[in-house]
């Protein structure tokens, strides 16, 4: 199917990356399985390297990509998805390894797009990092709901997400906004739109990270801490300081040096502050103890807010 073919409601075109024959048909079954009747028109392409699989994402219009991370060298898929990410923003990406611990894949992802927290949770978007071993149905029916919901605005998605995001950089925040709620209803449960929400519109709360903790997405809990606690930092140092720092580490430094707050006060900004680079840089060393350690500085830090030592 070339991209400018008409997409029925009902058809998942999915595209299968692995260079092992019997992976690719057991991915087959596991699709089948987990859809059930909803993959009644479910077609599979495969690519047995990733230059094949590059070619037929430029040639054809896939709902799902499958792709395995292990070929001839050992990260030769995690490689090529750099080029994946950028050229097709809207497709379901399901990374599946076999010998490479999972997280440490998936912190190296990150390593791709750092240099914008918020752009850089673009992966999330559609993204999903696997074991062979394990069960794939959760991904699996999210992909297929989502391919369903997007397709009555697909051409857009990508325009509205840059246009958020043009919007975030000159600090618009109500247009950001409503961009995002558009997402919203063109693609309902699209969850990257869900987190910015909560991010840009000031929504976030631990309990809203350690959701993710549970679920078992551990990376995408830890980056949503790493900004609750950035917001709730920059909120703090506004109060005391009267004015906004080009880094928070400055802001310490101005606070240790005019004595505004305790000492006690002091060590739990500075707590945070390594949370928050932590969660940020290093996610998928983040653990739910940390999630729990960063509410309880946070408390400190709103407390401190209520009765603000006077200069």
């Amino acid at each position: 199917m070339t991209k400018n073919d008409i997409i029925t409601n009902s058809r998942f075109d999915v595209l299968i990356a692995d260079d092992d024959f019997e992976d690719r048909e057991l991915l087959k079954l596991e699709i089948q399985r987990a859809l059930g009747p909803d993959a009644s028109d479910t077609r599979f392409s495969e690519a047995s390297s990733v230059r094949q699989a590059v070619n037929l994402l430029a040639s054809h219009s896939f709902d799902l990509l499958t792709l395995d991370i292990e070929f001839d060298r050992m990260t030769e898929g995690i490689d090529a998805l750099p080029e994946i990410f950028e050229t097709h923003p809207s497709l379901n990406i399901i990374v599946i390894s076999g010998k490479l611990d999972k997280w440490a894949v998936a912190e190296r992802l990150l390593s791709f797009t750092r240099d914008n927290v918020l752009k850089g949770k673009r992966w999330v978007r559609h993204f999903d990092m696997l074991d062979k071993k394990d069960d794939k149905t959760g991904a699996l029916r999210r992909a297929h709901a989502f391919a369903l919901h997007q397709r009555e605005g697909a051409s857009r998605l990508r325009g509205l997400f840059l246009q958020a995001e043009a919007y975030l950089e000159k600090n618009m925040i109500e247009k950001c906004l409503e961009v995002y709620h558009e997402i919203q209803r063109l693609a309902p449960g699209d969850t990257e739109s869900v987190e910015n929400i909560a991010i840009v519109g000031g929504g976030l709360s631990a309990e809203f990270a350690r959701k993710y903790f549970r679920a078992g997405e551990t990376i995408v809990g830890a980056i949503l801490m790493g900004h609750l606690i950035d917001n709730r930092l920059q909120s703090f140092t506004r109060s005391f300081l009267g004015r906004v720092f080009p880094s928070l580490s400055e802001a310490l430094e101005e606070m240790e040096q005019s004595g505004r707050i305790s000492r006690h006060r002091r060590t739990s900004f500075r707590n945070l502050l390594g949370l928050r680079t932590k969660a940020l840089h290093h996610p998928a060393s983040v653990t739910e103890s940390d999630l729990e350690a960063a509410a309880k500085q946070l408390k400190i830090l709103e407390k401190a807010a209520e009765t603000p030592v006077p200069n």
